[in-house]
């Protein structure tokens, strides 16, 4: 993974790159490889190379409450950069990839010099607005059959990966109503359960139910 592969900084000329390469590191991270904590600093904007990745918080029983996934490229968690706060969930890796980090004290030099790359930024941030207001709108409208097949067809690799618990979480139902759909799902010949795993072999089929 080079520098040059970085979309965000793509737009870049070539002088500058030998900046970018100085001060942002390129970190290659396995499967459940921990990217930040909840409550740490945010000293440093981390962007999603390649691979997938989770942002979730613990709750006071121990489990992983999933908020959001990340598929590369992507920035992460950069609202709490902006806004010089700690982190307020922790993030880790679903696949192996790689993460870009910078900090953030440098990435505000590349913003004064290229006001452009701002642009980038905003889009970054609205389309974490548009994920959240597409959960809104399907916890208002579609039933929980409809909201499962709408997540695996969006999401299918972090539907192999992920337990069945935290993509509960993440769609705001119980784990019954997600087993019990996902063996529905089954008979209707969409998904095929080998040892406990469910994998899509009818994505099309999905469809049909959002």
């Amino acid at each position: 993974m080079q520098i040059n592969h970085i979309k965000l900084f793509q737009m870049l000329p070539k002088h500058e790159l030998e900046y970018v390469d100085k001060v942002v590191n390129i970190l290659h991270k396995n499967k459940n490889d921990t990217i930040f904590l909840e409550g740490e600093n945010s000293d440093y904007l981390h962007m999603l190379l390649e691979g997938t990745a989770k942002v979730y918080r613990v709750d006071n029983k121990g489990n992983e409450l999933l908020l959001h996934n990340f598929k590369a490229q992507s920035l992460i968690a950069e609202l709490a950069n902006f806004e010089d706060m700690r982190f307020p969930a922790s993030c880790k890796m679903i696949t192996e990839g790689y993460i870009a980090k910078i900090k953030f004290t440098d990435f505000q030099i590349l913003l004064q010099r290229y006001p452009a790359l701002s642009m980038q930024v905003i889009n970054s941030l609205t389309k974490k607005m548009k994920f959240l207001d597409t959960v809104i709108q399907q916890n208002l409208l579609l039933s929980s059959q409809a909201k499962i097949a709408n997540f695996i067809y969006e999401n299918e690799d972090v539907f192999v990966a992920q337990k069945q618990h935290q993509i509960a979480s993440m769609l705001f139902i119980t784990p019954e109503t997600l087993s019990r759909n996902l063996k529905k799902f089954k008979e209707y010949g969409i998904l095929e359960n080998n040892k406990n795993k469910f994998t899509v072999i009818d994505r099309e089929k999905l469809k049909e139910f959002f």
